[in-house]
């Protein structure tokens, strides 16, 4: 009896670490407060509860059907104006209150509904607190914690009930999402990709690559600036504002709540992925001017790109087609402006 006691206590399962820095693809200043942190812990305790009522395939693809029933016809932005208000701890408070009012049949389809709408806050450090208790639940390997057995089977119920409601592109992007977000994520890689992605962010380690040149030989410094760096500016601004707005505005609100249930960091418009393209732009730009180490420079980039996958952020679609983009408007832009600069 002692002995079997002994062994249930070592297969206990833990739970997540709470994320530290380098964990998330924010800056450190985003990062969540303690006291953030403390009032997210209701939402985690209710995600939790909810996960434990999925206890088959069945209720998962009820919850589901439920959920998408009840949300058709619904846009993000709608539901936006009518959330929650950004008050602090408001939010969380009202994720809570679902789990606490709803019949134990419908806890799981109240709950993810509730956070999904707690992610429509315009608060972003309130929407920060949210999305991250959101990932310690639903996606621990983000923070290169192990799942546990059953708590593994039952959000794979829903993943899985999720994956087959969509059309078969958006299944394969979502499925190749998490090959890669689910791969081994030690300190170390974490610390690197989120270096990455943070400092390119708006294609700043580019600015920099240029003002070096620009020292380097001020006579082009004119020529640097119209042909790489107002190019570079112009590609991710139009990525970053009108076209993620305009997707973002056309998002049907269901969309939030898959992205919780697959496991990608919710609570982000995400279509296309601004850091991929500014830095294929940054490199394309980079390497019409200065040939040497282009090689490089598109590897860069490419890690740039995997690292929104990688931690979270980003479905390979977005990140593709943000590299597309950002080439386009970059070569596009470039030849714009070097040929009014010839005439």
């Amino acid at each position: 009896m002692s002995n079997s006691t002994g062994k249930d206590k070592k297969q206990k399962p833990t739970r997540p670490p709470e994320q530290k820095l380098g964990d998330t693809p924010i800056p450190p200043w985003e990062m969540p407060r303690p006291e953030e942190k403390a009032q997210a812990k209701p939402v985690k305790k209710a995600l939790r509860e909810a996960i434990a009522n999925v206890d088959s395939p069945e209720k998962a693809d009820e919850v589901i059907e439920k959920l998408e029933t009840k949300t058709v016809g619904k846009r993000a932005a709608d539901v936006k104006q009518v959330g929650p208000p950004a008050d602090s701890g408001v939010v969380a408070q009202q994720v809570e209150k679902a789990a606490t009012t709803a019949p134990a049949s419908k806890k799981t389809e109240k709950v993810l509904d509730a956070t999904a709408q707690a992610l429509t806050t315009p608060d972003k450090r309130q929407r920060e607190m949210v999305s991250e208790a959101v990932q310690e639940v639903l996606n621990p390997q983000q923070q290169g914690a192990t799942p546990t057995p059953i708590n593994e089977q039952k959000r794979e119920y829903l993943r899985k009930a999720v994956l087959k409601r969509l059309k078969p592109m958006d299944a394969l992007d979502a499925n190749l999402f998490l090959k890669v977000n689910h791969l081994p994520h030690t300190h170390f890689l974490n610390l690197l990709f989120y270096g990455l992605t943070f400092i390119f962010t708006g294609g700043a380690a580019w600015y920099l690559r240029m003002g070096i040149a620009a020292l380097r030989n001020r006579r082009k410094i004119v020529e640097i600036l119209r042909e790489i760096a107002l190019p570079l500016f112009i590609a991710t601004a139009l990525v970053e504002f009108p076209i993620k707005t305009y997707f973002k505005r056309r998002r049907p609100f269901i969309t939030i709540i898959q992205a919780i249930v697959i496991g990608k960091k919710p609570g982000t418009w995400s279509f296309p992925s601004g850091h991929s393209a500014a830095a294929f732009a940054g490199a394309w730009l980079l390497n019409h001017k200065f040939p040497m180490f282009w090689g490089l420079r598109y590897v860069i980039a490419a890690l740039v790109a995997f690292s929104r996958i990688y931690l979270g952020d980003h479905y390979p679609g977005d990140v593709t087609s943000g590299t597309l983009f950002g080439l386009l408007f970059a070569m596009f832009f470039h030849w714009l402006f070097k040929d009014r600069r010839k005439r």
